[in-house]
């Protein structure tokens, strides 16, 4: 793995979580350098553990900071090209814990290239989906990594036709595995700064391609622009 991708991030234009010298985003490059380039059990596990206690995550307090969804694809670069297997258990399991975690108040969303304020754990979920082969190669952790991730689903809306009792149907591109309804889920609409209201979806078909159907329940006068895209309610939520 090149150590270019962890030079590229401007790690001190992350939020810091909290006032521990310890949490601050730089440390978490620091670590990822550290656990990339480690030789011996001792130096990946203490690589490891600088960022299970660090800006990455903190697992005893089950607290995920914004610098993990910049770490993300570093961790799954190390998932499929990392030069020890024990490196890449040590990234899965980093993952893994990422995705259990809960983000500190007032730091549970971040922006990315196809919206702000999306939830974290949504967020590094589509970065592990869209790594899917490189994921479900490292085996059972893999497999598990990857199913967590799916349940932090997201609907790109396609097309809409209101309903004469006043739902929507909608067709749509899920992203992750169909889920139960009904649910309560975030619309983000162009230009994706801040979620609109919530929306009830009360049915869902979707195929092994992830083209779908739903029907949505939208108290707002405005309709619902095609490129809106849906995410769990309940991820919004997530936050200590």
């Amino acid at each position: 793995m090149s150590l270019d991708a962890i030079d590229a991030v401007d790690w001190s234009a992350i939020p810091a979580p909290t006032w521990h010298a310890c949490d601050e985003p730089e440390g978490v490059a620091r670590a990822l350098r550290l656990l990339a380039v480690s030789t011996t059990y001792n130096e990946t596990a203490d690589a490891a553990a600088l960022l299970a206690n660090g800006g990455f995550i903190c697992s005893h307090a089950d607290m995920v900071f914004p610098a993990a969804y910049a770490a993300t694809p570093i961790l799954l670069d190390l998932v499929e090209h990392g030069q020890r297997p024990r490196i890449k258990d040590a990234a899965v399991e980093l993952l893994s814990e990422a995705l259990g975690c809960y983000p500190t108040a007032g730091n549970n969303r971040v922006s990315t290239p196809y919206g702000t304020d999306v939830p974290l754990c949504c967020a590094i979920a589509r970065h592990i989906r869209s790594r899917r082969l490189a994921v479900l190669a490292h085996g059972l952790s893999g497999k598990s990594l990857l199913a967590d991730a799916d349940l932090h689903w997201r609907l790109t809306i396609e097309e809409t036709e209101p309903q004469s009792d006043g739902t929507l149907t909608a067709l749509a591109v899920l992203e992750g595995l169909p889920f139960s309804v009904p649910v309560a889920a975030e619309l983000h609409t162009l230009p994706f700064r801040r979620p609109a209201p919530t929306v009830c979806i009360d049915s869902l078909a979707a195929d092994a391609t992830g083209a779908a159907c739903v029907q949505l329940r939208w108290t707002s006068l405005q309709p619902v622009p095609e490129g809106s895209t849906l995410y769990p309610a309940d991820c919004g939520l997530r936050e200590h």
